[in-house]
């Protein structure tokens, strides 16, 4: 497989990983949302994306170690991660 398809494999599996981590977190299901985040995170570093393998793995830790907030705490890293896994495809352009 060249680069540029594994790329692309990549960018499709984060896009999948980020939209079913939105939809858990719409619906309260931090099992999902703790999944899909940490999914996230590996790939995102697996493939040179630091800043987004960074607050994934800060949603990790929120979600592991802070589990007296209610699912709105979550909100705004949800939607920062999800925005910096669509900006991934209109940069690489």
């Amino acid at each position: 497989m060249d680069v540029s398809a594994e790329w692309v494999m990549a960018w499709t599996d984060l896009i999948l990983d980020s939209s079913a981590m939105s939809e858990a977190a719409d619906q309260g299901d931090l099992v999902e949302l703790r999944a899909r985040a940490c999914s996230i995170a590996a790939r995102a570093r697996r493939h040179g994306f630091a800043e987004l393998s960074r607050k994934a793995f800060g949603l990790v830790d929120q979600l592991d170690f802070r589990r007296d907030l209610p699912i709105s705490a979550h909100a705004r890293p949800v939607q920062e991660i999800v925005r910096d896994v669509d900006a991934i495809g209109r940069t690489a352009g």
